[in-house]
């Protein structure tokens, strides 16, 4: 039955050439003319020792078969030998190495049978003879008539289905270890081995001494897995028979258990994988060495030493957001994270403070009540000076520089800045952040002018200042939220919305009088302006007011006005309004107005001593209509003589003139005058209560009485 069931087997898988054998035959019919012709050998039975692959006999060797032979003209005459050398159909094989002769025997019609046993591998081809007298010759080359002995298994098949699973699971393993391991790059592994959970630092320091080799462990791993799936596929071919099968079944084995499956666990848990086999991973790098280790040396002279992942600043802050999700960041602390990232790259005119809205003091300003009371509701612990004008700063006032100042002293602003002579710093606009920074901390500093070059214009290029910032606006910069305390006046530089929790202006009005908010001029200005008004303006002529009154008026603080365009109502900026009455006189000591004249309001700007409406002084009705406009353009500082308090100064200088001429004739009587109004002169207009006050003691009103009786 076994021979009847290899037979048909056999011309299942060979119909079609058999099919033409026969016909062949037929044609063919006195077949004892011609010599011996063998068509195919096929064995009586197939196992895992005996197979045919692609029409060849493959055998084991020291395996005993029974091969079948069929051919033409085969009797029992016909012996056969094997050779390993090839050559064509029917060339004579005398000089060939041939195996020991083969008797055939005959089985059936047509086929022979002989067993064969074979102690060497290697491709065998046939050499037949019709008797003992006739030569040898060639059988021929063909799939069908030859031989293939390959080596013996010599494992037994369940230790071979052992072997196939151990070298599938190592095939998992180097393809795993090859992600998990690699794909921690010394960079992160540091990262872990520092912050991370404890059983992760754990895991990081056992393979960050291995990771470090980078190559090394590369070359490992790959050489590995070649190694093992090779040898998978020659130990499946082995087991399955044949070779497509082993193919398509190693390739399977190997894509899911060797890469998707071991790849896909070793991405969420490598470092745990990797830790725990790190010793096998050293085994195997250990092996591989005389291969790994010189092509490791070789990429890194080629490539250069592994850095890892290095992150920029922008990656880094990029990083960070794409997992917002899945950190335990909280939201101001990715503010923050993101402001110390980011404010390098901003510069200073982004976050300073405009010069236009920031506080300031003239450097000509007295330190009196209603000025230190403005400082303190600022809010503000240094405060830039300014000369002349807002764009050229000159010094710092620090709050704490007027703790020994009275403000009933009004002491000049210039001498605290020249006293202590705070450091300025300037910066360009264009200066980053980061440098700001630096420069607050080498200079001890904390406030900055920021300042460019002004090249508008036909003149010279200058410096000038834009506005400032401070340390505080680098900090909230960085930390990307306001900083308010309960002394700013402001949540923010840019809105200027008011501090809600602010209560110091609201304590401070609780000193403030009509008195000590009126602003009296420095003694400098007194002088500046007694010299101008004597000298160039009529209604203060030595003939009409003395020396002494005049400088009583500029004394009073009632004839000083100080406005601030920022706080002033808009009806107290116009000074003077076309066509309508006034009844006192200005001039300008510090600031600039806009003077506008004429049918067309032909305008033109007057600075300082510059002055006005002297025409009311010296009216007698004490009323003038102008015909020009004047409007306050900047914070100005003006001397307003009211025609009540030209009166009062006309009159005291009346009564000085009156008391040299008694004077004169009574050398022995000395005469001084307080103040004394003419009953015809009408002050009640007059809003000051401080009278005009000559030199020498004070007399006796009678005495006076007597005077003028006397002059009578």
């Amino acid at each position: 039955m076994a021979k009847t069931s290899a037979l048909l087997q056999f011309f299942q898988r060979y119909f079609i050439f058999l099919f033409f054998i026969i016909i062949f035959c037929i044609h063919h019919v006195n077949c004892s003319q011609f010599k011996s012709h063998l068509v195919a050998i096929y064995p009586s039975e197939t196992d895992l020792n005996t197979k045919i692959s692609n029409g060849v006999v493959e055998l084991s060797t020291e395996t005993s078969t029974q091969l079948y032979f069929i051919g033409l003209n085969l009797s029992h005459d016909t012996s056969i030998v094997f050779t390993e050398t090839g050559a064509e159909r029917g060339d004579p094989c005398d000089s060939f190495d041939r195996s020991k002769n083969h008797v055939l025997s005959k089985s059936e019609s047509q086929i022979f049978e002989t067993k064969v046993s074979f102690s060497n591998i290697g491709k065998y081809y046939v050499c037949l003879r019709g008797g003992i007298n006739d030569k040898w010759y060639h059988a021929g080359t063909g799939n069908l008539v030859t031989i293939k002995v390959v080596s013996k298994g010599a494992l037994p098949i369940w230790l071979q289905a052992c072997l196939l699973i151990l070298l599938l699971m190592l095939s998992g393993l180097f393809s795993g270890l090859n992600l998990g391991l690699m794909a921690l790059d010394p960079t992160e592994l540091k990262v872990v081995a520092n912050c991370g959970s404890p059983r992760e630092q754990k895991y990081a320091k056992k393979i960050l001494p291995v990771r470090q080799h980078g190559n090394y462990l590369l070359c490992t791993l790959l050489l590995g897995n070649v190694l093992v799936n090779s040898s998978l596929t020659i130990l499946l071919d082995t087991l399955a028979g044949s070779g497509l099968i082993a193919v398509v079944a190693s390739t399977a084995g190997i894509v899911i258990f060797g890469e998707i499956v071991p790849q896909s666990i070793c991405s969420r848990h490598g470092l745990a994988i990797g830790s725990r086999t790190l010793i096998m991973t050293k085994l195997f790098m250990l092996l591989t060495l005389p291969a790994s280790y010189p092509i490791s040396k070789l990429l890194d002279f080629i490539l250069g030493e592994e850095l890892g992942t290095i992150y920029n600043r922008k990656q880094l802050l990029e990083m960070i957001k794409v997992t917002a999700e899945h950190n335990d960041l909280a939201g101001d602390e990715m503010n923050i994270i993101s402001g110390v990232l980011n404010y390098k790259s901003k510069c200073v005119e982004e976050i300073m403070t405009k010069i236009d809205s920031c506080f300031m003091l003239d450097l000509e300003s007295h330190l009196d009540f209603a000025t230190i009371t403005t400082i303190m509701e600022s809010g503000h612990s240094r405060i830039p000076v300014y000369s002349n004008e807002r764009h050229n700063i000159v010094g710092l006032l620090f709050v704490k520089d007027l703790a020994f100042v009275d403000p009933d002293d009004c002491i000049p602003l210039q001498t605290v800045i020249k006293f202590y002579s705070r450091p300025v710093n300037f910066v360009w606009d264009d200066t980053n952040l980061g440098d700001l920074l630096d420069t607050f901390k080498e200079k001890h500093s904390h406030i900055a002018i920021v300042q460019r070059v002004n090249n508008e214009g036909p003149g010279d290029p200058f410096y000038e200042a834009i506005g400032l910032a401070t340390l505080e606006d680098v900090i909230e910069e960085m930390i990307q939220s306001e900083i308010v305390d309960e002394t700013d006046k402001y949540i923010d530089n840019t809105t200027f919305t008011a501090n809600p929790q602010r209560r110091l202006t609201a304590s401070f009005n609780l000193f403030i009088t009509e008195e000590n908010t009126k602003t009296a001029l420095s003694p400098q200005l007194q002088l500046a302006s007694f010299q101008y008004l004597s000298t160039a303006v009529d209604a203060f002529s030595e003939e009409k007011i003395t020396a002494n009154v005049l400088k009583q008026i500029l004394k009073r603080k009632d004839v000083v006005l100080d406005i601030r365009i920022k706080d002033a109502p808009k009806e107290l900026l116009v000074l003077y309004e076309k066509g309508k009455v006034v009844d006192y006189f200005l001039m300008v000591i510090q600031g600039h107005v806009d003077v506008t004249v004429g049918m067309e309001e032909f305008t033109f700007p007057q600075g300082a001593f510059s002055y006005f409406c002297q025409d009311v002084l010296l009216a007698r009705n004490c009323v003038y209509i102008p015909d020009y406009t004047v409007k306050v353009t900047e914070d100005c500082l003006l001397i307003k003589v009211t025609s009540a308090i030209y009166k009062q100064a006309s009159i005291s200088t009346k009564l000085k003139l009156k008391t040299l001429e008694i004077e004169e004739k009574d050398d022995d009587e000395e005469f001084d005058a307080h103040v004394i109004y003419d009953e015809d002169e009408d002050v009640s207009d007059s809003n000051s209560t401080e009278p005009f006050t000559t030199p020498g003691t004070t007399p006796m009103l009678r005495r006076a009485d007597k005077a003028n009786n006397t002059k009578v």
